[in-house]
């Protein structure tokens, strides 16, 4: 919040005048508890990663282009010498092979990424004690191979409550809403908590008693 002190320079502000101070200076502040927030590593991060499969993309597409000419090259000197036949289409079966094996790589690693992507997603809505909590947390689920049917990880939720019964400790603790009732009532009957003889009173009727005369002592009985 350091960044929101220059507004405040020349003393308190009204909403309305925060309000303008923050379109003047060009500024965009966002409610984290809506989820709607990505915060600028995590976009880094994809944009890299997007980056790094378009580098390999078009590694793919300079090696095939320098495959296909050798190709042509070998079928210009079939032409001629038909001995040499035998040899291009050896060289085409070859890179046709290796083509199919390059594309079904490129799809593992994708399934692979959209894998991790699901898990990674899911544990963001976990709140961990720490970062090392975290990442040894992503390190084992991400190694459970969850199968994925959709939007879904199979057996992801089951292993989550294992993984908390287990580690409650890399769990940031659960607080308690504002106001939450923090248990029942307690009743401490009079005479060391045994009833004493004589008629007996309802906590209602107690109740009634006390707001008519506030003086009144409150005992259960008589």
């Amino acid at each position: 919040m350091e960044f929101l002190k220059a507004l405040f320079s020349n003393g308190p502000l009204t909403f309305e005048q925060f309000e303008a101070a923050v379109k003047e200076q060009k500024m965009n502040i966002v409610n984290l508890a809506d989820g709607g927030y990505v915060s600028k590593s995590k976009y880094d991060d994809t944009v890299n990663g997007l980056k790094g499969q378009v580098t390999e993309l078009q590694g793919q597409i300079t090696s095939r282009d320098g495959d296909l000419t050798s190709l042509r090259e070998q079928l210009t000197a079939a032409q001629a010498d038909a001995g040499k036949l035998g040899a291009v289409q050896q060289s085409l079966a070859d890179l046709q092979t290796k083509y199919n094996t390059d594309k079904t790589d490129y799809e593992n690693k994708l399934t692979r990424q959209a894998y991790e992507y699901m898990v990674r997603e899911r544990a963001n809505s976990l709140q961990f004690s720490s970062a090392s909590a975290k990442k040894a947390f992503l390190q084992e689920a991400i190694g459970k191979d969850f199968k994925v049917d959709g939007e879904s990880l199979l057996g992801y939720e089951d292993f989550v409550t294992k993984y908390k019964a287990d580690d409650p400790g890399a769990f940031a603790a659960e607080k308690e809403p504002e106001g939450a009732p923090k248990g029942k009532p307690t009743v401490v009957l009079p005479s060391g908590g045994k009833p004493a003889p004589g008629k007996k009173y309802s906590l209602s009727e107690l109740m009634m008693r006390h707001n008519e005369n506030p003086d009144a002592p409150i005992a259960f009985d008589e």
